[in-house]
């Protein structure tokens, strides 16, 4: 009889184990691949909002060429866009409009860090 005894005591032990731990594991991997899915939504209706702005931005400037904090802007949508490329010839044309600003020397570095610069920086 002992030995039944603690073999239901083991089995009772794995239990709670398995209703302690493995259970609520199970239901935050699925809660994360939740979250997952609806971040990719967020992430998609946020990039075609900025793919609008850029749109705006750039057909403002058709207009209004020397508007450097309108170029200062569209850098910015684009480097949020992951257009790096576009951003950094933004960013010079924004500079060459407004070479002092704190703003886009920043933007520089941070393109500078992530291996983007242009030949005359």
């Amino acid at each position: 009889m002992g030995t039944i005894s603690r073999l239901k005591l083991y089995l009772i032990s794995f239990a709670i184990l398995v209703a302690l731990i493995v259970i609520p594991l199970l239901g935050f991997l699925i809660t994360l691949d939740d979250n997952a899915s609806g971040s990719k939504k967020v992430q998609s209706e946020d990039f075609k909002t900025i793919e609008k702005r850029i749109k705006e931005f750039t057909a403002h400037l058709k207009n209004n060429p020397e508007d450097g904090l309108a170029f200062k802007r569209l850098g910015e949508l684009y480097l949020k866009a992951g257009r790096l490329s576009e951003a950094v010839s933004t960013y010079v044309a924004a500079e060459k409009i407004l070479p002092k600003d704190p703003e886009i020397r920043k933007a520089f570095i941070q393109l500078q860090s992530m291996g983007h610069t242009t030949s005359n920086r």
